[in-house]
């Protein structure tokens, strides 16, 4: 039985010249976290949700604002127009028998739809990274990259590979999903950051303002007090310890 997604567009949209980011569900979520940060910084707009076998159906309130009447569910498509941005975020780690077919799916329609490039945001294991005198970062980009060149110039660290294809451990289907972006001839960049499992926030914030280095998403003064952090956040770890058990 084939597998069927199901796109529902919530409002018309050109994506003609738009850059997709695409988070990964990985070690911490710092590419999550990262998504959450834009959406709610660039004050986006919901403009899809996809209903696919290869996601877990989740539900849950509106992470970005309270008292919206709004829910959340497991894979929804933000758009800032200002900006020619559109990310894909996903709250659950894909059904690992559908993720090649509805990632496939993915690239296809957004380059039926003229987008200009794919960014794909993870996180790899910390104890994989082999240099800690260097840069947490790591980069990935396929031969038909945009930012190839200022990639360069910037002295980014890039991806120490033992041959193809590209394997990021932790880094959930990100390297599935480049290798579907080579085969698509589809311009993409990968950047990652090594992490642990805990406050992955400070870690969000650093991969938005390398991002922004690359890809102009905010303004020139300063990017830290540009940055809002969505309302989900306030509890992400729990509510602070009662007082009277002191």
């Amino acid at each position: 039985m084939a597998q069927v997604n199901h796109w529902k567009i919530l409002t018309d949209c050109d994506f003609t010249g738009y850059t997709l980011v695409i988070p990964s569900v990985a070690v911490g979520n710092v590419g999550q976290l990262a998504g959450d940060l834009m959406i709610s910084s660039l004050h986006m707009t919901k403009v899809g949700i996809i209903y696919s076998p290869a996601l877990i159906p989740i539900s849950g309130y509106d992470p970005y604002k309270i008292g919206s009447n709004s829910i959340s569910s497991c894979c929804e498509l933000y758009q800032c127009a200002e900006r020619k941005l559109v990310i894909l975020l996903l709250r659950a780690p894909l059904v690992y028998k559908y993720a090649k077919q509805f990632l496939t799916e993915v690239v296809d329609k957004f380059k039926g739809q003229n987008i200009k490039d794919v960014v794909i945001l993870t996180s790899s294991f910390a104890h994989e990274r082999k240099h800690i005198m260097t840069s947490p970062f790591r980069y990935v980009v396929n031969d038909l990259c945009l930012y190839t060149n200022k990639l360069r110039t910037l002295d980014w660290v890039e991806h120490e590979t033992s041959g193809e294809p590209v394997k990021i451990l932790g880094g959930g289907f990100a390297s599935l999903l480049f290798e579907i972006t080579k085969e698509k001839s589809v311009p993409c960049l990968l950047l990652y950051k090594f992490a642990s499992e805990g406050d992955n926030i400070p870690d969000a914030y650093e991969m938005v303002q390398y991002l922004n280095t690359v890809i102009p998403l905010f303004n020139d003064s300063d990017l830290f007090s540009q940055l809002v952090p969505p309302v989900s956040w306030n509890l992400m770890y729990g509510g602070p310890p009662p007082k009277n058990i002191y």
